[in-house]
């Protein structure tokens, strides 16, 4: 029976998660998974990397069970492995005794910034660092960045999968390998530049901050064979949107070439092109926009604002974007993340109004073609395929995390 429905829950902590993406697992020998169930090659496994409220990066490793090992599609069908815990550049979860006594002094005059770290790891990306024609070659970056600007980067070598790890084992600490500053970021944002669409040479992040321009950072990693030695990491080699005039809370470069869409805290979004320089605006919107997302076939647009709005634009025609299609009520209240799915054709939102709604490009004067409903604010979306079966997976405010089956 297929159909889209829930396959599992699982609660990770009671800290919010923010951000939530995923990466497929490379392994060219699935069978040399080691667990303790049978007929593992036979199952769908992938990759998922959280950001969350407490200031920590967890990687996991989701393994569907098959049909042998469940009498009934249920909410348990999936094995949660913890993999990765990801450190700063100290590798230390906590301060030592003496560090907290230091920071107990110095609490009466760090009330500002300590609410600000309380809120923890807000975003992560992830990419391949690798140019060419298949996306899940290379070695895997992960990059996280909190709402004070620290950016801390880890890099996990391609041969990370060939060996996955046995139910029930500890996770691996690993350290950044990076980790700076950009000041005046505004942590609501990071995205990284496909290497595949920027071509051979620095990988390169885009750092939305408080003037309303978007930094261009460098990560100080590169791709494959490339023959010159990184650009620092942190340094600015661009910025783009100078004469901005409000935030951008949202961000999404378009998957064939170099062109950024950006949602702005007054409603605006602007896209720009190879010269950093804005090509085209849209004001469709009259509320913040807080989520922006092109297909993977680069033809549309979805934006979303906190007036529940979601909007279709036609970016496939020479010239300015044509709206297509909006849902003035898609949501009772913030949208809050929106995620197209693999086959371009639908797309996903998420809201404070604990709802999930699952769209039609096609469709969108109608109602959704199915809604999900959840106990509490649903903060991230993110979408795998694997086996050539479609997974969503949520994150929400109190550490819950819940994975749908998308087969129509």
């Amino acid at each position: 029976m297929s159909g889209y429905r829930s396959i599992h829950r699982e609660k990770i902590g009671s800290f919010p998660i923010w951000q939530a993406v995923c990466s497929p697992v490379l392994t060219k020998n699935s069978a040399s998974t080691t667990t303790t169930t049978t007929n593992q090659s036979a199952a769908a496994c992938w990759r998922v990397w959280l950001a969350c409220g407490d200031g920590v990066v967890r990687g996991f490793l989701v393994i569907e069970k098959t049909l042998e090992q469940k009498d009934t599609l249920d909410a348990a069908a999936c094995n949660f492995i913890l993999t990765h815990t990801l450190l700063d550049t100290a590798g230390a979860e906590a301060s030592s005794s003496e560090d907290q006594k230091e920071e107990e002094v110095q609490e009466e005059n760090q009330q500002e910034e300590s609410q600000d770290s309380a809120i923890g790891c807000s975003q992560i990306q992830v990419a391949r660092n690798y140019v060419g024609d298949d996306d899940s070659a290379g070695d895997l970056i992960v990059i996280s960045s909190d709402l004070l600007g620290k950016i801390r980067i880890w890099l996990l070598s391609e041969e990370t999968d060939d060996e996955l790890p046995e139910i029930g084992s500890t996770s691996t600490n690993i350290n950044a390998a990076q980790e700076f500053i950009v000041e005046n970021a505004t942590g609501t944002c990071i995205k990284i530049m496909p290497p595949n669409v920027s071509g051979v040479g620095d990988i390169l992040l885009a750092v939305p901050c408080l003037d309303g321009t978007i930094a261009i950072v460098a990560t100080g990693l590169t791709t494959p064979k490339y023959e010159k030695h990184p650009t620092e990491a942190g340094t600015i080699v661009d910025r783009w949107s100078k004469a901005a005039t409000s935030i951008a809370l949202s961000g999404g470069f378009h998957p064939k070439k170099k062109s950024f869409a950006v949602g702005r805290q007054d409603g605006l979004v602007d896209i720009f092109e190879k010269s950093g320089e804005r090509c085209h605006r849209m004001i469709q919107h009259e509320t913040p926009v807080r989520a922006v997302s092109f297909t993977p076939d680069g033809n549309l647009l979805f934006t979303s604002s906190d007036d529940g709005m979601v909007c279709m634009w036609d970016t496939s025609r020479h010239g300015a974007p044509v709206l297509v299609k909006h849902v003035v009520q898609a949501h009772t209240s913030w949208v809050l993340d929106l995620v197209s799915l693999s086959d371009s054709r639908r797309f996903v939102s998420c809201g404070m109004d604990q709802q999930l709604h699952v769209w039609s490009a096609g469709e969108m004067d109608n109602r959704a073609l199915h809604s999900f409903t959840s106990d509490e604010a649903v903060w991230t979306i993110a979408q795998t395929t694997t086996n050539s079966a479609r997974r969503l997976i949520a994150g929400s405010e109190n550490g819950g995390l819940q994975i749908y089956t998308l087969e129509s």
